[in-house]
């Protein structure tokens, strides 16, 4: 029986700390706002998303024609093309082009995953799709919350709890405390989410400074996102 565990925040993502010891894959989920920014510029049509590590790689890859999406402590660099919000993500800018993307939390989270299992992204957009296609590889899952500034928060441990309670549904099993965490603030919120995420620090950071709030109830919807993101090494895909 394969298991689900969560990891609360990537400070903790080591390979002697991530729980399970035989071949797994990792679900990156930064909810506010990088991982459901990037389900929602595969359903509109982009072709590929460059995760970057640094500020300094997004003056290289814009120079190279790509279009850069990028962020620092929310606020959208001064030299980029979008932010970090998916009403960005639109299909008139986006469709069929190469992106690179650097924001605070998300894109180092999915590189610095990478060096230790398959990494796909996860939000509440794509949890049954995503899981369905993950349930048929029949590895352990890993669910990784990207945090803010390697601190945990609410909206990914949330996430990481419905993600974790569909895969239970569906034959696995949990281990260690992090995923019972995840799983019992997921039940305590479920059916008042939008309400519940005004607890968040980062929910509170878009909306009294930087004005961004009005993403929020989008980025809590489920399932509305029939796509598989998945970081190859180099590139961001849809495997659908």
């Amino acid at each position: 029986m394969s298991t689900v565990e969560v990891v609360l925040s990537p400070l903790f993502l080591e390979k002697n700390k991530v729980f399970t010891k035989s071949p797994f894959n990792i679900v990156v989920i930064d909810v506010l706002r990088a991982t459901t920014s990037i389900c929602t510029a595969f359903m509109n049509g982009a072709k590929e998303i460059v995760p970057l590590q640094k500020e300094e790689e997004t003056y290289e890859y814009k120079n190279r024609g790509y279009l850069l999406a990028a962020e620092k402590d929310g606020i959208k660099l001064p030299h980029a093309d979008l932010g970090n919000s998916a009403d960005e993500f639109t299909v008139e800018k986006i469709k069929n082009k190469s992106i690179a993307y650097f924001t605070t939390n998300g894109t180092k989270t999915i590189l610095k995953a990478h060096s230790l299992a398959p990494v796909y992204l996860g939000s509440f957009l794509n949890i049954k799709i995503l899981s369905d296609y993950l349930i048929k590889d029949k590895k352990p899952i890993v669910l990784v919350s990207s945090g803010w500034k390697d601190y945990p928060n609410i909206e990914d441990t949330l996430c990481a709890g419905a993600f974790a309670q569909y895969l239970l549904l569906n034959g696995y099993n949990c281990i260690e405390d992090s995923a019972n965490i995840a799983l019992d603030l997921w039940e305590i919120a479920k059916n008042n989410l939008e309400s519940y995420i005004k607890k968040a620090s980062h929910y509170k950071r878009l909306h009294d400074k930087l004005n961004l709030s009005y993403i929020v109830p989008y980025s809590l919807q489920l399932n509305i996102a029939d796509v598989v993101p998945y970081y190859d090494g180099e590139k961001i895909i849809d495997l659908l």
